[in-house]
């Protein structure tokens, strides 16, 4: 039986766009935010259209994650089908069943995990950006009270991501118990 999913952590930059003007912004989230997401002046914007833009992102990142998640899951049930066909065997493993698991592990470790964090990161930007048009024209708050605002709405964004890598597991695992 395979254990349960390990699931990548990440662990965000603390918000860093508090107390800023819209030129003392990173060029990329001004740039987000003017050409994306067309949430700063000359257009308006408001509060349901800052919440539908990070609906909007949120969702984008769930569907960038997928394809990711399912090479993750993939490769971690072939590594643990090849360890259920190796405990079996009573000849040592071929130098091929070596090669493979470093090929699997290499591509977890040098392209997955970093393209899944890249992507994340991607994503922080533009929430950032988000969280920075809230505080315009609320001066009354402090950086720690838009750091507890931008990790309130983050949170439930992260857990879903790890929560839909963890089901998607699931579901595979459920699939080849099915078939066995």
């Amino acid at each position: 039986m395979l254990p349960p999913f390990s699931v990548p952590v990440y662990e965000p930059l603390p918000y860093a766009l508090s107390g800023l003007t819209f030129p003392e912004l990173p060029l990329r989230t001004q740039l987000y935010l003017v050409e994306m997401a067309r949430l700063v002046p000359p257009h308006a914007h408001g509060v349901n259209s800052i919440e539908n833009e990070r609906s909007r992102i949120s969702k984008a990142l769930y569907r960038s994650l997928k394809g990711t998640d399912i090479a993750l899951v993939d490769l971690r049930h072939e590594a643990a089908t090849m360890a259920r066909y190796l405990k079996g065997s009573t000849s040592p493993p071929a130098h091929w069943h070596v090669i493979a698991q470093e090929t699997r592990l290499q591509q977890v470790t040098g392209v997955l995990l970093p393209e899944r964090e890249l992507l994340i990161n991607e994503y922080m930007i533009k929430f950032d950006a988000l969280v920075w048009l809230d505080q315009q024209g609320r001066e009354d708050y402090t950086s720690e009270d838009w750091q507890r605002h931008r990790d309130a709405l983050l949170k439930p964004v992260l857990d879903h991501t790890s929560a839909a890598l963890v089901a998607m597991d699931e579901f595979v695992r459920e699939r080849i118990s099915w078939h066995a």
